[in-house]
């Protein structure tokens, strides 16, 4: 959530339909109301990041937006196949001893129905006080967000921090991601963003100090563990 001003928030990534209801309690728990919310920002279109923006829309009004190559996928014109597929989800999840059925449980059918994206942006775009990165990999279209005012960098699935089984800070995994190659070249660039606080999709916490140099960091050893097929890929990404 992102506010904008007294009545004029901006939801990023609204979730799973099923938390809708957890969505709107925090809303009125601080003293807003889901009609204030003005634009819907989805980073990506894997369902965890996109199942209620519909209802959200219906709900308040607001606006969708998206990156244009993301946009084609949400609208489901065209079908996107990258990882993770459902079985790899399954297998991932009971490795880390959740069943699918509580899943199910608790967060309700995996059903996506197709979202029509009113706005779509690319790269160096604003949406209201948020300016677009285009940080592709995970998925093609995967988008962070940088608020410049207070040096806060929302990286949505380009970086994780201790989650899903993993001790520390790691790039968006191969498993999960479209292209684990673009996946380092997009953190490179993040890297080199004016921030001092990173805020992830999936953590534990936000990472509040030494937040450039701890992602430099990463990138280097994440360059340094890459094979030669893919550090050709590489090259060809920094010319």
């Amino acid at each position: 959530m992102f506010v904008e001003d007294q009545n004029d928030l901006t939801l990023i990534d609204p979730f799973f339909l099923s938390q809708l209801p957890n969505i709107e309690d925090y809303l009125l728990d601080i003293g807003y109301d889901i009609k204030n919310v003005k634009r819907i920002i989805l980073t990506h279109v894997h369902m965890d990041h996109s199942q209620a923006a519909n209802e959200v829309k219906r709900k308040s009004g607001a606006k969708i937006y998206s990156h244009w190559i993301e946009a084609i996928y949400l609208s489901q014109n065209l079908p996107y196949s990258g990882p993770p597929t459902a079985q790899e989800t399954v297998n991932k999840l009971e490795k880390l001893g959740v069943s699918m059925e509580a899943l199910t449980k608790e967060y309700g059918s995996f059903d996506v129905e197709p979202i029509m994206v009113d706005e779509q942006v690319s790269d160096g775009d604003t949406i209201g006080s948020l300016k677009v990165i285009h940080t592709l990999g995970h998925t093609p279209g995967h988008i962070s967000l940088y608020y410049e005012e207070d040096k806060l960098l929302l990286g949505a699935d380009s970086i994780y921090k201790h989650v899903f089984g993993a001790d520390g800070m790691y790039i968006s995994a191969p498993q999960v991601s479209i292209d684990p190659v673009a996946v380092i070249v997009s953190a490179q660039r993040l890297s080199k963003v004016n921030f001092d606080k990173l805020l992830m999709a999936h953590q534990d916490s936000p990472l509040l100090e030494g937040t450039r140099e701890a992602v430099e960091t990463l990138v280097a050893q994440s360059i340094q563990k890459l094979e030669i097929k893919d550090l050709i890929h590489l090259c060809y990404f920094f010319g």
